[in-house]
């Protein structure tokens, strides 16, 4: 068997080679959007060389989808594995052993965020390409670097980093509109916190990226956009995703959720808005019943109050409301009379995130945020 690699450190790349960290931007190889696109594979797969992919997929997806994939790759030996339940290290080790012995030459994923996170791990570990197909608008996960990886039993453990990011991403936008419009909306939210945490992370002179690198001009760019397509589109494009249109609105949307928002938190940085979504996954009730951008909502509005930006927070909230997301704990189904508000405090300030603001987060003022969204709500 081949020697596996094994994965880089998280947030520590820079950090110990210099008291002031380069700038360092991060991008998928490739990205390529449009309808229909998933039965081009075989022709994509040119890009990096690879005649016996890996193929990790749903059980649960429509059938027609996994159709489409091995029409696609009619000339390739391919070797298809089914996804199922979280992105933990015991099913990333038993799909390495699988493929190694198969000697697959890459990994494609088609699904959603943690398919694509397993896949990345996988890949990672056998060395070898990874083309990522998402089936939904739902994260920025496509894109990027980073694998969030959980426990069995689906609390966060941990976000593991690799060398590279995918190196193709192929984005069938007709796939992602046929989809539930929930994960479309899901999507926008986490996409929306990407401009502000962006900027919280490079206002503050230690504020580091996914890679503890400092913040680019280019990605507080791409960041900024992102956010602002999602507040002049979103609303627009829901209602077509609704309809089952792929009108220009939803494409433009469909890149701010996937490839400006993946790149954009990478490079940019991650604050407030996901140091509170991340911590609620603590929550087992939230993190079974709710999507990652669903608590990033929240996440969001409270990060805007801890930075007292009152305009922001009701412009955010009055979009979130529109397109159905929550815009509190409460929201979420949180009774703080059952669960611990401390408890959700000491984890969401043991992670780095919230180290980004440009301001100290402590105890006191992350618990006045997380009581006044609720009481605004």
């Amino acid at each position: 068997m081949k020697q596996l690699k094994k994965p880089l450190e998280t947030f520590q790349q820079f950090d110990t080679l210099t008291d002031l960290p380069p700038r360092v931007f991060f991008a998928a190889h490739r990205y390529i959007q449009g309808p229909g696109e998933l039965g081009r594979l075989g022709y994509y797969l040119g890009f990096i060389g690879s005649t016996k992919p890996g193929v990790l997929i749903p059980s649960d997806l429509p059938a027609s989808i996994g159709e489409t994939v091995s029409a696609g790759l009619v000339q390739h030996e391919v070797f298809f594995r089914a996804f199922s339940g979280e992105c933990c290290y015991a099913a990333v080790a038993t799909h390495v052993e699988a493929w190694s012995k198969e000697s697959v030459d890459s990994v494609i994923v088609v699904g959603g965020g943690k398919a694509i996170d397993t896949a990345k791990c996988v890949a990672s570990r056998l060395g070898v390409p990874l083309v990522v197909c998402p089936t939904l608008a739902s994260s920025d996960a496509p894109c990027s670097a980073a694998a969030v990886v959980y426990t069995e039993a689906g609390e966060f453990e941990v976000v593991e980093y690799f060398p590279s990011n995918p190196d193709v991403v192929v984005m069938d936008t007709q796939v992602v509109v046929n989809a539930p419009v929930r994960f479309f909306t899901a999507g926008i939210a986490d996409a929306l916190a990407t401009g502000y945490e962006a900027k919280a992370t490079s206002t503050n002179q230690r504020g580091r990226s996914m890679l503890g690198a400092r913040v680019t001009l280019a990605a507080q760019l791409l960041s900024a956009q992102c956010s602002a397509t999602i507040h002049e589109l979103a609303e627009r494009a829901t209602n077509d995703v609704r309809e089952r249109k792929l009108t220009p609105a939803v494409e433009d949307v469909i890149e701010a959720n996937t490839l400006l928002s993946g790149t954009g938190f990478e490079s940019g940085g991650l604050a407030g808005a996901h140091g509170v979504a991340t911590a609620l996954t603590s929550i087992h009730a939230v993190e079974k019943k709710f999507l990652h951008g669903e608590m990033v909502a929240v996440g969001l509005l409270t990060q805007l109050m801890l930075e007292n930006d009152q305009q922001e927070f009701i412009k955010v909230k009055t979009l979130l409301f529109k397109l159905g997301l929550p815009t509190s704990f409460r929201a979420l189904g949180i009774d703080w009379e059952m669960e611990s508000i401390d408890s959700l405090i000491n984890i969401a300030l043991g992670l780095p995130f919230l180290h980004n603001m440009p301001f100290e987060v402590n105890a006191q003022n992350l618990r006045a945020a997380i009581e006044q969204v609720d009481a605004v709500a």
